[in-house]
């Protein structure tokens, strides 16, 4: 991604003009994470905030039960890490197949924010979106079927494209969705059989929304 590529990025991320935007990004640098990198653990001082261009990173921690649970996961076009201040990470932070990022020092934000009224205000619109997103999941995990969490989840990754690319780690799908690998195995082999998904080694991609969006019950 190009310089000017990120600026327009974060331009539109904001509701900011390129002038503002260039600001950020010149406060910003640019990250890649590889599948299961860690970017934070629990227990860490937390100092940075990470801004995700490309990719998934899930937010885990160790349950009573010492089995790994998802607090939250955050794609394309949301924010993330210590705001406003520095404070301890609660969970470890793990990077879902490719993730890029913009990474940049809470204290540089905080800055900015106060420098650019804006950005400030883009920034309110994005916590609120992430915000009613965490009580969507709240609300599946308690009144759909574990398979009907993997549909949802898969549905939200796909996105408007009605695909994935690469395709969904299995064991990585089942964590967003508060269930086990093999549900999700289960799931998704129960999709390709009816022709509602296709799998290959480049995407997932979705053939039947309608049928899919059926399914979550």
């Amino acid at each position: 991604m190009t310089p000017s590529d990120r600026i327009a990025t974060l331009a539109s991320f904001f509701s900011c003009s390129p002038q503002e935007a260039a600001k950020v990004d010149a406060a910003t640098r640019l990250v890649h994470y590889r599948h299961k990198d860690i970017l934070a653990h629990q227990g860490d001082l937390g100092a940075k905030l990470w801004i995700v261009l490309e990719g998934r990173a899930q937010l885990q921690i160790i349950g009573i039960d010492g089995q790994t649970k998802l607090l939250a996961a955050h794609g394309p076009g949301e924010l993330f890490g210590a705001f406003p201040h520095e404070r301890i990470v609660i969970s470890d932070v793990v990077a879902r197949n490719r993730l890029t990022v913009l990474e940049i020092a809470t204290a540089k934000m905080t800055s900015l924010l106060q420098e650019e009224a804006r950005i400030g205000s883009g920034l309110s619109k994005i916590l609120g979106r992430q915000y009613n997103a965490v009580l969507d999941r709240m609300a599946a995990r308690i009144t759909l079927t574990a398979n009907g969490r993997v549909y949802a989840e898969l549905l939200h990754e796909a996105g408007e494209e009605d695909r994935i690319s690469p395709p969904p780690v299995i064991a990585a799908l089942a964590l967003s969705a508060q269930t086990t690998r093999e549900t999700g195995s289960r799931a998704i082999n129960a999709l390709e059989r009816r022709g509602i998904i296709r799998r290959d080694d480049e995407q997932l991609k979705i053939l039947s929304r309608n049928l899919l969006e059926d399914l979550v019950i």
